[in-house]
């Protein structure tokens, strides 16, 4: 679950890092003229995809009624098709260096790392500048943010604070299962303090459930994705749609869904749809995938192909029953295979669902369907 900047911004001020003072949030233009602001101000529209600055999602302002203008054209402006429920507000900064700074995870080394550069701006993480350092032990000590703070060149009460800054930031990182923490840029202010002027901030989305002080909020940061699977996100469904196919695939398992649309495409079939209900997946799940496959107008066919485990196929088959008396016109074509299948197979008997055991006849079913 990706973060707003204001929302980032808020965090690292909680866990000590100084940000702009006198920052407003903002939902509408005219709430401009209500607020005390201390100009030339920048307005900053906040939206979930990255490209704001190169986009014109960035704008200075040296007054209110230009402000004013400018909040309405930001409100306007689509960042690849996506528009600000809200803008930020930050006063001008007087900015002597930038910095850049980040904690993600490096895979392929299986830690955490932290990135550093003595620049800040656009694509800096992808730059020869960047300094990387893996956090290799258990636990994080300071030696990791100091090391950071060196390879970046800094020195004397510059290395002290970026260090420190580091040791914050990680922290966060930490605390909130964090798949990222960016600091880009972090300025250094004509006073010699610094601020993050911008940040972005990723949680594990498999580790919501365990941060009570995020509970409720994924619906709301789910921008970059289709109404369809907000709706599954909320329902415990990991759905991804595929643009212009017309067979909706439901399966549990991300390796037998993936199987599966291989399949159909490999047979001349078109998946509409990644829809994975999970290995315990009971009566309910069922229910509201079937419901949100549906509701794709270009799915002409659902194919269910479901391999009972923790999963009982007749506990797949009511469900699916219930389905075919809503939405008779629509095809399905199932195959259930393993626990209590044969009880699956007595009660699809005589709905018009097409129950078939063997894979390559049920996606060929499938795909006929189609024409």
């Amino acid at each position: 679950m990706k973060f707003f900047e204001y929302e980032a911004k808020q965090l690292f001020r909680e866990a000590g890092i100084a940000t702009a003072v006198g920052s407003e949030v903002i939902h509408y233009p005219e709430e401009i003229a209500f607020l005390k602001l201390k100009y030339p101000v920048v307005l900053k529209t906040q939206v979930l995809t990255g490209g704001r600055g190169k986009a014109g999602g960035i704008k200075f302002a040296e007054n209110t009624s230009e402000a004013i203008e400018v909040a309405k054209y930001l409100f306007d402006l689509p960042i690849k098709g996506e528009k600000p429920q809200c803008l930020l507000i930050d006063p001008k900064a007087p900015i002597k260096k930038e910095f850049y700074l980040a904690i993600t995870l490096d895979r392929e080394q299986k830690c955490p790392i932290l990135i550093g550069s003595s620049e800040g701006g656009i694509e800096i993480e992808s730059s020869g500048s960047a300094k990387i350092v893996p956090v290799k032990g258990a636990v994080y000590s300071s030696h990791y943010g100091r090391r950071l703070a060196y390879e970046m060149g800094t020195s004397g009460k510059d290395f002290q604070v970026i260090s420190s800054i580091v040791d914050k930031l990680y922290s966060l990182y930490e605390k909130y299962d964090l798949d990222l923490a960016e600091i880009n840029p972090l300025a250094q202010l004509e006073d010699g303090s610094f601020i993050a002027l911008d940040g972005k901030i990723t949680i594990n989305d498999d580790a919501i459930d365990r941060q009570p002080r995020f509970k409720g909020q994924l619906i709301h940061h789910l921008n970059d994705v289709s109404e369809r699977e907000k709706r599954a996100t909320v329902s415990g469904l990991n759905l991804v749609e595929l643009g212009e196919g017309n067979i909706g695939i439901l399966c549990n398992g991300a390796g037998l869904t993936m199987a599966t649309m291989d399949l159909v495409q490999f047979k001349g079939g078109k998946p509409a749809n990644f829809l994975d209900v999970g290995g315990g997946a009971n009566s309910n799940k069922v229910n509201a995938a079937l419901s949100l496959v549906a509701t794709n107008p270009q799915v002409k066919v659902i194919f269910i192909n479901i391999l009972g485990g923790i999963t009982a196929c007749d506990q797949v088959a009511l469900p699916l029953i219930d389905f075919k008396k809503k939405f008779p016109e629509l095809k399905l074509v199932v195959r259930l295979l393993g626990n209590n299948q044969d009880k699956a197979r007595e009660l699809l008997n005589g709905t018009g669902i097409e129950f078939i055991d063997d894979l390559d006849k049920a996606v060929e079913t499938a795909v006929s369907v189609t024409g």
